[in-house]
């Protein structure tokens, strides 16, 4: 079951239900990233796709996550941090993280980024999907910032 989180954040879902999240990314140029233990990376520009869960705590993960100024913890804020890089949409599921990565498609850009923990051999759980704009991902800029902003200021 997908949420789609119109403008980011007006959709409703049941409380409980919704445990992985998507990140839609944009990267307008190449950048390079050094996530922890996995090396430094080249990313080309273009659009990606993080995927990951919080069982307890979504909103607030994803507030922490479209925030700019923030300890690195995890992979993908390695690449938040940089700025190229710009979180255009958030999607949420039900189904279990690693299910809906791989039912993304794309491509691996950086071995292990995000799968830490991954027991079901995703080998990434950040895809590069390539210079077009996902069609996950609402054509209106303006829609998706406003999307953004509530969930920024969303509260649990």
């Amino acid at each position: 079951m997908v949420t789609e989180s119109r403008a980011c954040g007006s959709a409703v879902q049941p409380a409980g239900t919704a445990v992985t999240y998507q990140l839609f990314i944009h990267l307008r140029r190449a950048c390079r990233v050094a996530p922890g233990a996995l090396g430094r990376w080249r990313l080309p520009p273009g659009w990606y796709v993080y995927t990951g869960s919080a069982r307890a705590g979504l909103d607030a993960r994803l507030r922490r996550h479209l925030k700019r100024d923030k300890t690195r913890r995890w992979h993908v804020d390695w690449l938040l941090a940089r700025a190229e890089a710009r979180v255009c949409w958030v999607r949420l599921h039900a189904e279990a993280e690693c299910a809906v990565n791989r039912a993304t498609g794309g491509a691996v850009p950086v071995p292990g980024f995000g799968a830490s923990d991954c027991r079901a051999g995703c080998g990434s759980h950040l895809r590069y999907l390539g210079a077009a704009r996902p069609p996950a991902v609402p054509v209106d800029p303006a829609a998706r910032r406003a999307g953004l902003a509530r969930w920024r200021a969303r509260r649990t």
